[in-house]
């Protein structure tokens, strides 16, 4: 009878150990960014109509989009070294039609992420960590040249030419 008892519970913990190895894990997760812009305080709130995107399998705290033409550039810098990359991992898809009108699938544990409104001449980006198992990531980004540059919802916004008129 022990020996009976014995064999139920290694069989028993071999097949709950072998459950975890058949297991589907996504590795990957589609971000996708429903992008809107208020041209003044107070204003509308409109869907933004034209838009890049691109992301690094990099980290924000060490690369930054030093500034306005590098970001319409895809253009990166590291904080440290100097160091530029101009070839994105990742290129964006922009729908405009769409809910959600940027988005681009992401593979790798970490990501910087930008967005770039050529209309507004403003950017954003953000640190992205890949989730476990979430096929899909929705989220919202403001555009507000009204305000200068600032955070909201994990996003850096940046405005160059905030209190800039043109000639």
């Amino acid at each position: 009878m022990k020996r009976f008892l014995s064999v139920i519970i290694v069989a028993s913990a071999v097949l709950m150990l072998s459950w975890g190895c058949f297991k589907d894990v996504l590795a990957y997760t589609v971000f996708r960014i429903a992008v809107y812009e208020q041209a003044s305080q107070n204003g509308e709130i409109t869907k933004s109509e034209d838009l890049l995107s691109y992301a690094y399998y990099v980290d924000t705290t060490e690369w930054k989009v030093a500034s306005w033409e590098d970001a319409q550039a895809f253009r990166i810098t590291n904080k440290t070294t100097g160091e530029v990359k101009d070839v994105p991992d990742r290129i964006g898809d922009f729908a405009s039609g769409d809910e959600y009108q940027v988005s681009m699938e992401l593979n790798k544990k970490i990501s910087m992420l930008v967005v770039v409104n050529p209309e507004l001449r403003m950017y954003a980006y953000r640190k992205y960590e890949l989730p476990v198992n979430l096929a899909r990531v929705d989220t919202k980004l403001y555009f507000s040249p009204w305000k200068r540059s600032h955070t909201a919802s994990g996003w850096q916004i940046m405005n160059p030419f905030f209190g800039v008129t043109e000639e």
